[in-house]
């Protein structure tokens, strides 16, 4: 699997193995946020109140920055939107362990999640710029992969770093985001907003499209959210239900959080490129389907093993259900414009989902029932697994493949057809 998905990954277009690289430098120098909380209550004498305030702000920079995406995309394209998000991203992280008052950190945070967050809807449309229809759901995947593996290795640099000298982990961030955007920088055209590539301008230039594209979009938003809402419980609930709720040794939830990294790394790439071929809904069926199988799982186990076997199940969930989301949606739109502003209304939800889910599953455990929050996890996206299946009958509610001449995808272009401009749009 492994030579699989580096074959799959060497085989990429330019442009996306720019995205791809960019990427992954810039997830592996995650070190600071996961620590932000720490920092504060140990070096900037703050109470948890103010401490929960101030990185809560990283939320609330992160949705303007989804708000806002669109506009800037259609302003200055995706390459300047995420060279100007990275370099902000390096002057946040290297003023803020230099403040003392709230009254400064917090609007910092703010500027900080704004610019980290700019960076993946610009991804998400250098990401359809550079690959045909039928090549984006790997390219999706390929993107999620470069995500996931820097952000196995910055936290726990993150944590070393942390013991030794706060500042220097704040500073260290800051010059591994200076690197992705030195190599973004090097490796695309200088000058002014990068062309777009044929094929966006084709879909630039098509008129007022009907009302059920926009429905459409609302729809799968609308059941995407409790996907959202679930995949946020592990990375916020589960060491709390190993721990707490369960009261078994800690080192299962790092099992947990293990053998979900390595089937993504291992199996996602090479498993969506076999799934090139399936429909939106069937592979979405699917997703779907073993997300809420593992997540009512979680909330029904109460042994280790029992636990890893849930998450095997969810795991492959998150693999299929995520490149089929993105894929999904990116073919909602036909022009520019409406694209990103789908892209980028798409990653408000996972925002919105993210920020929620801490509360909601607060909110649900309780010492007789630790297991209600993937439960209700699991139910909810049942629930939508059948909505799903009701919104696929209506053309409102659901885009089906090769409805129309005009909705069919084009044909994947060879490397040698694709345009010179193209190759420089990440």
């Amino acid at each position: 699997m492994i030579v699989k998905t580096y074959r799959i990954v060497a085989g990429l277009d330019e442009a996306l193995r720019t995205l791809f690289f960019t990427t992954l430098i810039f997830r592996t120098g995650t070190m600071a946020y996961p620590f932000l909380a720490a920092y504060l209550l140990l070096s900037g004498g703050f109470d948890t109140a103010q401490v929960g305030a101030a990185v809560a702000c990283f939320g609330v920079g992160a949705l303007a920055a989804d708000l806002a995406a669109s506009v800037l995309l259609g302003r200055v394209g995706a390459r300047t939107v995420m060279l100007g998000g990275l370099l902000l991203n390096a002057a946040v992280l290297a003023v803020t362990p230099l403040l003392h008052q709230l009254l400064w950190i917090v609007p910092a945070v703010v500027v900080w999640g704004f610019a980290y967050e700019v960076v993946t809807p610009a991804s998400y449309s250098a990401t359809i710029d550079g690959s045909a229809p039928a090549e984006r759901k790997v390219a999706f995947s390929c993107y999620r992969l470069a995500i996931n593996l820097g952000m196995a290795v910055g936290p726990i640099a993150g944590g070393l770093l942390f013991a030794v000298s706060p500042r220097a982990m704040f500073w260290t961030n800051a010059v591994c985001v200076l690197a992705a955007a030195g190599f973004l920088m090097l490796r695309t055209k200088n000058g002014g907003p990068p062309a777009r590539s044929a094929r966006a301008v084709e879909r630039a230039s098509a008129g007022a499209r009907p009302l059920r594209d926009h429905t459409r979009f609302w729809t799968i938003f609308g059941l995407s959210l409790p996907i959202q809402l679930a995949y946020s419980l592990p990375s916020v609930f589960a060491s709390t239900y190993v721990i707490v709720g369960l009261g078994m040794p800690s080192y299962w939830a790092g099992i947990i959080f293990t053998v979900n990294a390595a089937g993504i790394v291992l199996f996602e790439v090479p498993l969506n490129a076999a799934m090139t071929r399936w429909r939106n809904l069937p592979t979405l069926l699917l997703g779907y389907g073993l997300a809420g199988a593992g997540f009512l799982l979680m909330g029904l186990f109460g042994s280790g093993p029992a636990l890893v076997l849930a998450t095997l199940v969810w795991t492959a969930g998150e693999i299929v259900v995520f490149p089929g989301l993105l894929h999904y949606v990116s073919g909602l739109a036909p022009s520019g414009s409406a694209a990103d502003r789908n892209m980028s209304l798409y990653s408000t939800g996972v925002n919105v989902a993210f920020i929620v889910a801490p509360q909601l599953a607060l909110l649900l455990s309780g010492p007789g029932h630790p297991g209600a929050p993937w439960a209700v996890a699991g139910a909810a996206v049942c629930v939508a697994w059948l909505l799903l299946i009701a919104a696929s009958r209506s053309p409102y509610t659901w885009h089906h493949e090769h409805t129309s001449h005009d909705e069919e995808p084009s044909p994947p272009p060879s490397h040698k057809e694709v345009p010179e401009p193209c190759k420089n749009a990440t």
